[in-house]
This record gives C-alpha cells, sequence and structure tokens, in this order.
C-alpha cells in the first residue's frame, strides 16, 4: 500500500462534502484529476468508498470505515509537521559553541556580547573545552562550530581561517611597554601553556628560531592563572596580542614582539558537509572583530 496525504486529504474532502465538484475546487484540483486520485485510493484499498451516481455521492460501508483512520493519519502527520517545525524555528534561534580556553576567557565573551545586539532573539550557548572534545562535539553535531588555534585538519571537519594573532611579551608591571626583538626575551624566566598546546609550540619554535630555545619553568592551562602568575611576578609569558583584553584585569605590561612578527592562526570548525549557518558566520564575524579591536 502506497497511499499519499494528497490522496487522504482528496477522500476526506470528498467524504465530507460529497461531492466531486465541490471537493475538487477546495483542493484547487481539477475533476478529473480528484476522479483519479479516488480511484487510486480504492485500487490501492482493494474496495469501493463511494457509491457514485449523477446527482449524488455517497460513503460505502467500507467508506465510512475508512474516514476515522484517514483523518487520524491526517491529523498526525500534520502535528509531526508542526512539530519539527518548531524544532527547527528553535534551532535557528540557537547557537552552540566550543573555544578553546584562551579565546573562551578573552574575546569570546565580548564576541558574543556583541553578538547579542545584532540578533538579540538568539541565545548563544559556550562551552570552553580541550581541541580533542571540540573536535568530537563538532564531529557528532552537538556543537555548531569550534574556535581555537586547530592545527589538524580532517575528511570530517571544515576548517576556516578566522584571524591571525601577532605573539605578544608579558611582563609584570614596571616593565616599559615597547616593541621588544625576540633575541632579547628573556630565556631563564619563561611561563606558558602546556606543551601540547600549538599556541605554546608556536612561541618555542620562535624562541629557538630567534635565539636559546628557553626553559619553561612552569605552565598553565588557563589564561587567567597564567596572567595572575606574571602579575604576581613568577616569570614572563608570551601570547597572542588579543588577550590584552583579558591582561587589561592584571598588573601586567604588553609588548609588540618584532624582528620577526611571529603570528598563530586561528580557526572555525564545522560538520563537514554541514549547510552554511547566516547566525554562525555572524558570530564568527563577531570574534575577528574583537580580535582585531584588542591587538
Amino acid at each position: 500500500m502506497n497511499l499519499s496525504v494528497r490522496q487522504l486529504r482528496a477522500f476526506v474532502a470528498t467524504a465530507r462534502l460529497r461531492s466531486f465538484t465541490r471537493a475538487a475546487e477546495q483542493l484547487h484540483v481539477t475533476q478529473p484529476g480528484l476522479s483519479a486520485m479516488l480511484r487510486e485510493v480504492e485500487s490501492q484499498l482493494d474496495c469501493r468508498l463511494f457509491e457514485r451516481t449523477t446527482r449524488s455521492v455517497t460513503l460505502t460501508v467500507q467508506g465510512e470505515a475508512f474516514v476515522p483512520t484517514a483523518l487520524r493519519v491526517l491529523k498526525e502527520l500534520e502535528d509531526a509537521a508542526a512539530s519539527l517545525g518548531r524544532i527547527t524555528a528553535t534551532q535557528k534561534r540557537r547557537l552552540s559553541v566550543g573555544a578553546t580556553p584562551v579565546i573562551a576567557s578573552s574575546i569570546l565573551p565580548e564576541a558574543c556580547a556583541r553578538f547579542a545586539r545584532q540578533h538579540p532573539q538568539v541565545e548563544v550557548e559556550v562551552q570552553d573545552l580541550s581541541r580533542e572534545s571540540i573536535y568530537e562535539r563538532v564531529q557528532s553535531g552537538v556543537l555548531d562550530a569550534g574556535f581555537g588555534a586547530f592545527l589538524d585538519t580532517s575528511r570530517t571537519v571544515r576548517r576556516r581561517r578566522v584571524f591571525a594573532s601577532a605573539l605578544t611579551l608579558i611582563e609584570p608591571e614596571g616593565a616599559v611597554a615597547s616593541r621588544r626583538r625576540w633575541k632579547d626575551v628573556p630565556r631563564d624566566r619563561m611561563m606558558g601553556l602546556p606543551s601540547d598546546n600549538p599556541i605554546q609550540q608556536r612561541v618555542e619554535a620562535q624562541l629557538r628560531a630567534t635565539g636559546e630555545p628557553g626553559s619553561f619553568g612552569q605552565s598553565f592551562n588557563h589564561l587567567h592563572t597564567l596572567l595572575a602568575m606574571v602579575e604576581a611576578g613568577a616569570g614572563l609569558a608570551v601570547l597572542p596580542d588579543f588577550v590584552a583584553s583579558a591582561a587589561s584585569r592584571y598588573r601586567v605590561t604588553l609588548s609588540a614582539l618584532r624582528n620577526p612578527v611571529a603570528t598563530v592562526d586561528f580557526y572555525e570548525i564545522t560538520k563537514a558537509g554541514r549547510a552554511q549557518n547566516a547566525l554562525l558566520a555572524s558570530l564568527t564575524a563577531c570574534l575577528a572583530e574583537c580580535a582585531l579591536a584588542h591587538r
């Protein structure tokens, strides 16, 4: 049996109106077209549903018995379509994104605030996660997108560069803010992020390329812990320049590093094959604008 919604609606309209002409008009089909649909329904059910005369249309016993079933099926389909529509509308008004700790604790809150002013009806859920967790949740569809310094590519994940951030020297308050050369960075008082962090790997590579590799006495997972330790005089750090907004809460000095200027690329990752999301594109643009504003 292969009855269509269109055929069921044709049957219900004819049963209610008891007229081929009026049912055809209500459904915006020709009368021959309506008759063809009803014959197909009867063929599928292997019984006559209507008694037809030149003056009237009446339901057979089988037709009367089929009316409640047809009405129920149509209502269930309409209810399901309405429910799916509500889910789709809710998804359009909500974004779920993951960000690595350095972004999540620096420019992402400001980007979300900027996005909220542009789209006040859209809720943004933020999860601060490791890169591995972001990859997993983007691949599974739990997250709409992830933001971070993602160096690896994958066929299951689409990666798009959002912005580049120059590396900046962060020292305790009292140091003179200036443009500093990489070769002049004190190698013996370095603190940083974990060694597997792409930002930290870029810092260490640049130190090796411009002099001694340096010795990192302590490493911290979270940006604010690292900034607080610099403020306390435990050492100095090199981080992307967009952390300036977060660093402003601490008694620290930021100095641009040159000879050469070294940058770290930051990306948006989404599930491969997933449709482009205009709201996500707007949020990503806000993030790029905030990164640029804090250079």
